[in-house]
């Protein structure tokens, strides 16, 4: 019986944004819509403004035209999406760049105070929004999160099941966080945390949930100076970036915390050190797996990190695993069904073991199991 256990097959289930929009959370797309709502909403306009807003608004006037003051134009504006943004501000950081009119505007510098250059000043605010507006959207909602783990341990799938999240948010991490409490399993990043002993007990070898988090997570905050990094357990640490920077400063060197949060399509992705050990060891998860199970993934083009990665332990295996595609939803379009189906089918080198199927994650998390049945 012993060696018919060791034998139980390996699943790896990789999470997309549409797992996080099943439990509430924006579309890319519409990110920065939901913020601005938000911001000019009743219940926001009395006690939650900050300068840093202000700036925000400045941002968004100067390089995209948008007002975002202007409650009804907010509504049929055409934003830009998240990654767009942050992604054309870290390039021009990267190349030690800036733009005309930005660097170079009194009106612009009489407003922003900060002590950084100004571009990257505002990508720490635009992190700050998606960590504020997923707090909003998401504070105990999550449903499917949860109860993917409990069917996964009912139907003793979870104590052989990794996890990889492209999800800045901490709906899954709550979630196995449950785990640890009730059947006895440690939530496993694959990195060590400055607060271990404290905060964070570190995971127990034998029994743990392996989880990597790819383009990082609102719950770290990183030094910078000493390189370590922070673990806030269940809430987004980085809101406190923006509200109560004193809780987000380094005990040992005084340095102000960072956020690690990294646009997927920014060829700089690797180079935090603790990233490079998180996707390292996610490599070995799927170079182990016999399942691999894509839940809200459309597969886009642009993710050239994720598909080098994919591609490379394709070719390092000696046989591919089974891919199954979990990303129906309600309203899809055939068009986009199909589309989505074609890059998965001409990317993997075993066609034959690469199934669509019929189900949206809502309830795969009902029933995981159910993806053997539901192929197209």
């Amino acid at each position: 019986m012993s060696n018919h256990h060791t034998q139980k097959p390996k699943t790896v289930v990789f999470l997309g944004a549409g797992a996080s929009c099943a439990e509430g959370a924006p579309l890319q797309g519409k990110l920065f819509r939901k913020y601005f709502t938000y911001y000019n909403s009743p219940m926001n306009q009395q006690c939650l403004r900050h300068r840093w807003d202000e700036e925000l608004a400045m941002f968004f006037k100067t390089f995209f035209g948008i007002d975002i003051n202007d409650k009804e134009g907010i509504k049929t504006a055409s934003f830009p999406t998240f990654e767009e943004v942050l992604g054309i501000i870290e390039i021009a950081d990267s190349q030690n760049e800036s733009f005309k009119g930005w660097d170079t505007s009194e009106h612009v510098h009489r407003l922003i105070s900060d002590q950084k250059p100004l571009l990257k000043h505002m990508h720490d605010i635009l992190i700050l929004l998606i960590a504020e507006i997923l707090d909003y959207t998401l504070k105990d909602k999550a449903q499917y999160h949860p109860q993917l783990i409990r069917s996964l341990h009912d139907a003793d799938w979870l104590r052989t099941t990794s996890f990889i999240s492209l999800n800045y948010d901490i709906l899954i991490d709550n979630a196995l966080l449950k785990a640890d409490e009730e059947y006895g399993l440690d939530l496993d990043y694959a990195i060590d945390f400055v607060n271990f002993g404290d905060e964070w007990r570190p995971p127990n070898k034998e029994n743990n949930l392996k989880l990597f988090k790819l383009h990082g997570s609102l719950n770290w905050l990183y030094c910078p100076t000493c390189r370590t990094i922070r673990i806030t357990p269940k809430e987004k640490g980085v809101c406190h970036l923006k509200w109560k920077r004193e809780d987000c400063v380094c005990k040992k060197c005084d340095t102000l915390a960072v956020p690690i949060v990294i646009p997927p399509t920014y060829f700089k992705a690797l180079s935090n050190l603790y990233l490079r050990h998180i996707w390292h060891a996610a490599e070995q998860a799927l170079m182990e797996c016999d399942r691999l199970i894509f839940c809200g993934y459309s597969f886009p083009d642009a993710d050239v990190h994720i598909r080098y990665l994919l591609k490379r332990i394709e070719m390092s295996r000696q046989s591919s695993p089974e891919v199954y595609i979990v990303n129906e939803h309600k309203g899809k379009k055939n068009d986009s069904r199909l589309t989505e189906k074609s890059r998965y089918m001409r990317f993997f080198l075993d066609k034959t073991k690469v199934y669509w199927t019929k189900l949206s994650f809502e309830k795969f998390c009902e029933n995981p199991t159910s993806i053997e049945g539901s192929s197209r």
